[in-house]
């Protein structure tokens, strides 16, 4: 700490104690040097004469005392000796020599590796010793942590409430480390200690207050509404941070599950799996099929551009999905990032439509609990109004099955109320789907309300469950707008499938023009997107067909196509509230392993992960537990690995999320009775049907959601499966090209739905 001299006005006595400089000054009063009759040097903190006047403060005073010296020493400055009837009243703690971590921040620059991991465990230690005697800190802050040479150690502990005859003072001194039950005047307990830690840490590791600079209003405003900025933060720490600065103090840690997760050591890969992963029923035998197999053919058929841009007016519906499988990490009290925990807590909320315009939209309505205390008094703001809600029985994901109402409504949560930036996919509160109505299903229906009642009744269906948003032609403005605004109207989060990279396709490179000319094309639906949330599926195809790779060129590099995604993600990426995701293939192929190299190649790290089977039919449980595997092994490359050793350690928090493809994996894969030269599982395989609904509430820590990828209703094209003619011998007929709407086969997916339409 800075020593000061005395100034002229300044007393050189308080009791026993001599004093020797001033250390810094508060609300409470002033903190001088002194030293002690036996000559040990100490901090006496002498209260101003007005503060000392008042009988109340001195009683308070007293008690804070009493219960402030039962602290337990260690990573704290401890209370020597107090006169609380003296004049002026005086509090001794011990000396510590060093600087405030805000001042060793600000000269030598942010904390990293063990510096900061330690700085995080030492306070979290404070706080369990200050919380155990009874005690609240309520001013936890950078410049009351103290960097001395034995360790960190917190100091004011306990003494904070006495400024609240000061409150201005107080706010204007530290307003980025107060938690949001202080912003707002609500009762303030340990969890508020926890959050100012949160806060600390993140001060540490960025060299900023992680809600910013400005106006004590504005930085205030941003503590109630808004995520911190958790710069510099990575691993189990930006875990815990997140976690402790959850603004419903009940979701936050305690001093002790911060310290039971900064002791423990990194998990193994094959921990981590175990804890992921309930057991995975056995895999049916599947064939990789044809080189294509994996690519872009298998969405919607392959090449076939020209029939994405069909205009789609309609409404858009969720149906039930599958209940949520336990969930065990052994993290107790730990939430993601927006302070809600996936797979955990689960309300039996279900779906609405909501008729807007003419236009309806689908909602999955994620089971959070309440704001219990968010909010408060300076944001004014309201919880989220739902039109309608049916509860699920028996699923608590079931969702309500055809009505349509009017009102409004604000299920995105913090999306819809215009903050909350990041993840779409992650918000800490209701995220709907927002989709138009497929219009082939729709037109479908229609056709056959007359003479097939039942079987159109399955086409509204099919045709109102929310699904990509397909653009894969030039000009695709228009339609991007279209969504976005028509999302945004009904509170609602819009899926696009960006399948146009020049190359992928015909596995060849592709010209320099035309990179530049996609490129542009990216920023021009970057830029119709914005500030809206939206998720984007990135390329299908992409990282399966490959330059260099024996099914494609394999003489050629795939360094273009890296470069060009990456350039892509970026792009789409400076949106504020934009999710991206590159193609993780499936299982079998072309390999985890080969899938985890090309996706950091691809700069998974810079994207929200990677999506998984969108052109097999590989149930959702086998989809999820390949992305445990993928995502595992990714983290693994990332940190430096060779191959992917299940008994390396692996850092949890580096572990990619994932989203599944469930809009035709039902029934799982195709495994053919007859022989065929070539049984081509991925196209067109009969017997199959739809799968989970799309949805955020996947019971999977890494599973961001369910979506709507392929549309299950178009045609994979002709799949001769090794014969001769272009009859499927399956199916006796000749399937319609790739990409076209083909009734039966989307009558029979409709038909055989797993789970089965409420």
């Amino acid at each position: 700490m800075t020593l000061d001299a005395l100034r002229d006005g300044d007393p050189r006595q308080a009791g026993p104690y001599t004093l020797l400089g001033r250390l810094g000054e508060g609300g409470m009063g002033t903190v001088y040097l002194g030293r002690a009759p036996d000559g040990t040097r100490v901090a006496v903190k002498l209260i101003t004469a007005r503060m000392s006047a008042d009988p109340g403060f001195r009683r308070r005073f007293a008690r804070e005392v009493a219960a402030a010296r039962r602290v337990a020493r260690f990573c704290t400055a401890p209370v020597l000796d107090a006169d609380v009837e003296g004049d002026p009243a005086y509090l001794v703690t011990e000396y510590v020599e060093g600087p405030s971590l805000g001042e060793a921040v600000r000269a030598s620059g942010p904390l990293t590796g063990s510096a900061l991991d330690g700085l995080a465990a030492a306070m979290a230690v404070a706080l369990r010793a200050i919380h155990g005697a009874g005690v609240v800190h309520r001013d936890l802050k950078p410049s009351n942590v103290l960097l001395s040479q034995v360790g960190p150690k917190v100091i004011d502990f306990g003494i904070a409430r006495f400024t609240e005859t000061e409150v201005s003072s107080a706010i204007v001194g530290t307003p980025a480390y107060m938690s949001p039950e202080q912003v707002s005047g609500s009762r303030v307990g340990p969890a508020s200690d926890i959050f100012s830690w949160g806060c600390t840490v993140a001060f540490a590791a960025s060299g900023a207050s992680p809600f910013g600079s400005g106006s004590v209003p504005t930085i205030l405003l941003r503590i109630v509404n808004e995520a911190p900025e958790l710069h510099g933060l990575s691993g189990v720490l930006r875990e815990l941070v997140e976690a402790a600065t959850a603004k419903n103090p009940a979701q936050r840690p305690t001093a002790q599950d911060l310290l039971d997760r900064l002791s423990a050591a990194n998990p193994t890969a094959q921990d981590l799996l175990a804890q992921l992963s309930a057991a995975d029923p056995p895999a049916s035998v599947e064939s990789p099929g044809t080189p294509g197999a994996g690519g872009a053919a298998g969405v919607e058929g392959a090449g076939s551009r020209a029939r994405a841009d069909v205009t789609e007016p309609g409404v858009a519906f969720s149906g039930p999905t599958r209940p949520a499988p336990a969930h065990s990490d052994g993290t107790p009290g730990l939430s993601d990032g927006g302070g809600r925990r996936r797979g955990r807590v689960v309300a039996g909320a279900a779906a609405a439509a909501v008729a807007v315009a003419g236009v309806a939209v689908a909602l999955v309505w994620n089971g959070v609990a309440g704001s219990g205390g968010d909010g408060g008094a300076l944001a004014g703001s309201t919880s989220s109004a739902v039109a309608s809600r049916a509860s699920g029985q028996g699923d608590p994901r079931a969702t309500a099955t055809g009505t349509t109402g009017t009102g409004t409504a604000t299920p995105g949560g913090d999306q819809a109320a215009g903050g909350g930036a990041g993840n779409p996919l992650r918000a800490a509160r209701p995220v709907a789907f927002y989709s138009p109505e497929e219009p082939n299903a729709a037109r479908q229906a229609d056709l056959w309300k007359k003479d097939r009642p039942q079987d159109a009744a399955l086409m509204e269906k099919l045709a109102k469950v929310p699904h990509a948003i397909r653009l894969g032609s030039p000009e695709v403005r228009a339609k991007v707008a279209d969504a976005v605004a028509n999302a945004a109207g009904m509170g609602g989060v819009p899926v696009f499938l960006v399948n146009y990279l020049p190359g992928t396709d015909e596995c060849r490179p592709a010209t320099p023009a035309e990179l530049a000319a996609y490129q542009s094309w990216i920023k021009g639906i970057a830029g119709q997107i914005g500030s809206s949330p939206a998720v984007v599926v990135l390329e299908p195809g992409s990282l399966t067909k490959l330059l260099g790779t024996k099914n494609c060129d394999p003489q050629g590099s795939p360094d273009q196509r890296y470069a060009a995604l990456r350039e892509a993600a970026g792009a789409l990426k400076a949106n504020p509230r934009t999710a991206v995701y590159l193609d993780g293939a499936q299982d079998l192929y072309p390999g985890t392993e080969i899938m985890a190299e090309r996706l950091v190649k691809a700069g998974v790290d810079k994207t929200d992960g990677f999506f998984l089977n969108a052109a097999s039919y590989q149930r959702t449980e086998k989809a999820v537990g390949y992305g445990k595997q993928l995502s595992a092994c990714i983290a693994l490359r990332r940190a430096g690995r060779s191959g992917c050793p299940l008994d390396a350690a692996v850092d949890r928090a580096t572990l990619p999320h994932f989203v599944v493809d469930t809009a035709r994996n039902g029934r799982g894969s195709w495994a053919p009775v007859k022989h065929y030269a070539d049984p081509q599982t991925w196209c067109n395989p009969p017997g199959k049907g739809v799968g989970d609904r799309p949805t955020t509430e996947t019971g999977e820590e890494l599973a961001d959601a369910y979506l709507w990828i392929a549309r299950p209703g178009t045609s994979s094209g002709h799949c001769r499966r090794g014969t001769n003619g272009d009859k499927d011998p399956e199916w006796g007929v000749v399937a319609p090209k790739a990409g076209e709407w083909w009734a039966e086969l989307a009558l029979e997916r409709a038909k055989l739905a797993d789970p089965p339409w409420s």
